[in-house]
């Protein structure tokens, strides 16, 4: 792993593709990749609504199958719905859409526009690598996106390499 040899303070900018990228990332691997068994599942349920409607005599069992296999992309809609709403939302009320990071051996210091805020490296679980930015989470939906055009390249590999916690969930 690489270690922070000193603190690093920049200015990142944010803009409309950092925001959508993050907001379509997270929703296509939290929602749809990692909830594969539930997609599958939802698959089966659908097609076995059309095998009960077509040759069965239980169409009101088809119909609350299939009504049941609509339920991730219901799902899918309201994450995407608020994350997008949150994360764009933020984004734009900053009167200049640009923040002051510090990155140390303790964490990362934010203040922008909206106020300021501490993440603590004890309170990372995961970090994912953009073409633009660093998503930075500290819970399943709660990300912090940091732009990598301004980032010295000693925080990026501080980034990549930084071991993240895991819940009980994820041992």
């Amino acid at each position: 792993m690489t270690d922070l040899t000193r603190s690093h303070s920049f200015t990142v900018r944010y803009d409309d593709e950092i925001v959508r990228d993050a907001v379509r990332t997270f929703v296509w691997r939290r929602v749809i990749v990692e909830q594969l068994t539930i997609w599958l599942t939802s698959v089966l349920l659908a097609a076995s609504s059309f095998y009960f409607l077509i040759w069965g005599d239980a169409g009101w069992l088809a119909g609350v199958m299939l009504t049941v296999s609509l339920l991730p992309l219901i799902f899918v809609a309201f994450t995407w719905r608020a994350h997008h709403a949150n994360t764009f939302g933020r984004y734009k009320c900053m009167g200049d859409p640009k923040a002051n990071v510090t990155v140390d051996a303790d964490g990362i210091d934010v203040v922008s526009d909206l106020g300021s805020g501490k993440m603590i490296w004890r309170d990372v679980t995961e970090i994912w690598e953009r073409p633009r930015a660093f998503m930075v989470f500290s819970g399943a939906g709660e990300f912090h996106t940091l732009p990598r055009e301004t980032m010295p390249q000693e925080v990026q590999a501080y980034l990549r390499t930084r071991p993240v916690q895991q819940g009980p969930d994820q041992a």
